[in-house]
């Protein structure tokens, strides 16, 4: 997997151009380029270090959508569970949660039970094998499994199986790998200027490589933007004004690393936030799972106006509340995910709502403006689903200029089928205090993974910062080893060594 760069992306007509380099975008790249179009793919930063690198872990097989009586969602989500199961079986495993369940009425074991048996009815025939079971625990097995955790009046608990991503960078890299044997050109740290305008059709867009500094134009009949929080700006100057009301807002999630040994199990505790169940009254659910020895907490949506350096302490005065036995400090926090994620916030102050569904927006049909479609996906799980309907669109304004054997090729469908699998790259071991299996993991990041930076190599590449940090298994003589093998691949002098675990040490610090 090479980087392409800017003087082949410029030369190159393209039938699509996809922009963001997260899952959502890997996978509308890999999508297109296996239906037969010409496909390019660049990301401003690395590939996947948005939302996708800093997501919870989990493929969602749908069980918390029969408490909204959305059964059409329940099946895609299983369907795209069994999808990655099948895909990336390497780097996905069935994890077990339990929810303690009290009282009676939405929150007791009757309504779970008939919950448990509602999903295997909507479910059945889309799941994977390797994740039925959903169902109710005794109260002594269901406080065998919480523990400490169990709250008081405890009647039994909910059981269920969800996907866990063992390495999400491996994940991402692997799709990407992926796209780029289907001919996808593939380009990291280059930037999007501005998308360039011929009447009323994007035609391409103005871009500057953030590693050399060249610049050009990528030309292509349709531009995906597959950009997140940055997908409303990007779009502006060549939508008309109302088409911005169209875009999503968006707000910082967290998930949290902490020093705590890990459950055998996924754990729910209720927090004092009110959740967004159709039926009854809920309260917001955060789940301990075990994660590289080590536990990881989350999602807690900070709100966008939060500092970086208060949302921890808040997710943490929410856990006081939700899961006080955890007695959780400051400096038990080994790591923080921070993304940006859809939500509805009422105001800059007010509390954020994460949304449910995401954006898929067809710009010709919506604002008359041809060339562009807009994707902003809200689940890792259905990136495969969301990205054969956003080329299914592209599709329909590419075709009339394809010639008869390439438009044959893509009206076959051969896109990104439920049966379609992933290279199998397992996961990246590597120890740091072996000189020969640092340098080969090292090289290989540089050379057919695209890392660019150190932060890139120890945070997206290998797993020791996500354990602890500079604090952890990282430390700064090893920082500084691996700064010094990988510039020897990149011609790094002293001085660019320094700076590059100066930028490591500062982003792995923000706890």
């Amino acid at each position: 997997m090479r980087r392409a760069d800017v003087s082949k992306l410029t030369a190159t007509p393209y039938d699509v151009l996809v922009i963001g380099g997260g899952i959502y975008g890997a996978m509308v790249a890999r999508d297109a380029a296996l239906r037969g179009l010409r496909t390019a793919l660049v990301e401003r930063d690395d590939f996947g270090s948005g939302a996708s690198h800093n997501s919870f872990k989990l493929m969602h097989g749908g069980i918390r959508y029969v408490q909204h009586l959305d059964f059409a969602r329940l099946r895609a989500s299983a369907r795209e569970q069994a999808f990655w199961q099948f895909a990336a079986a390497d780097l996905l495993r069935p994890l077990e949660f339990v929810i303690p369940l009290t009282g009676y009425g939405s929150k007791g074991p009757e309504a779970f039970a008939a919950a448990a048996a509602l999903y295997a009815l909507a479910a059945s025939g889309v799941r994977a094998p390797s994740y039925r079971g959903a169902g109710v625990l005794s109260r002594a097995q269901a406080q065998a499994s919480l523990g400490p955790h169990a709250p008081k009046g405890l009647r039994g608990g909910g059981l269920w199986r969800d996907g866990q991503i063992q390495d999400a960078n491996r994940l991402q890299l692997s799709v990407l790998h992926a796209a780029a044997e289907a001919g996808v050109d593939l380009a990291n740290y280059v930037e999007v200027k501005a998308l360039q305008k011929d009447d009323n059709r994007v035609v391409g867009a103005r871009v500057q490589d953030r590693i050399t500094g060249a610049t050009g134009q990528i030309s292509a009949t349709v531009t995906m933007s597959c950009t997140g929080p940055g997908a409303a700006d990007l779009a502006a100057p060549v939508l008309p004004a109302a088409a911005g009301d169209r875009f999503p807002g968006f707000t910082r999630a967290l998930n949290l690393v902490v020093d705590r040994a890990p459950h055998s199990k996924g754990l729910g505790v209720f927090s004092r936030s009110p959740g967004d169940a159709a039926i009854g009254k809920s309260r917001r659910m955060y789940f301990l799972t075990p994660w590289q020895g080590r536990m990881l907490i989350g999602t807690h949506e900070a709100g966008s106006d939060r500092r970086s350096d208060q949302d921890v302490d808040d997710f943490l005065v929410e856990l006081s509340h939700a899961c006080p036995t955890l007695e959780l400090q400051r400096q038990d926090v080994l790591h923080v995910y921070r993304g940006m994620i859809p939500a509805d916030v009422d105001d800059e102050s007010g509390p954020a709502r994460r949304q449910t569904r995401g954006t898929l927006i067809d710009h010709l049909q919506q604002d008359q403006v041809a060339g562009l479609i807009t994707v902003v996906g809200v689940k890792y799980t259905t990136a495969r689903l969301i990205a054969a309907r956003a080329v299914d669109l592209a599709l329909g304004q590419i075709a009339p200029g394809l010639g008869q054997q390439r438009l044959t090729r893509a009206q076959e469908g051969a896109g990104l089928s439920l049966t379609t699998a992933l290279p199998k790259i397992g996961l990246a071991r590597c120890d740091p205090d072996d000189p020969g299996q640092l340098y080969l993991r090292v090289k290989t990041a540089v050379q057919d993974e695209m890392a660019q930076t150190l932060l890139d190599l120890v945070l997206r590449r290998m797993s020791l910062a996500e354990t602890g940090g500079v604090r952890g298994a990282l430390g700064r003589d090893r920082l500084a080893q691996a700064a010094a093998v990988m510039g020897r691949e990149l011609n790094w002098d002293p001085t660019r060594q320094a700076q590059e675990i100066g930028a490591v040490t500062t982003a792995l610090t923000k706890v």
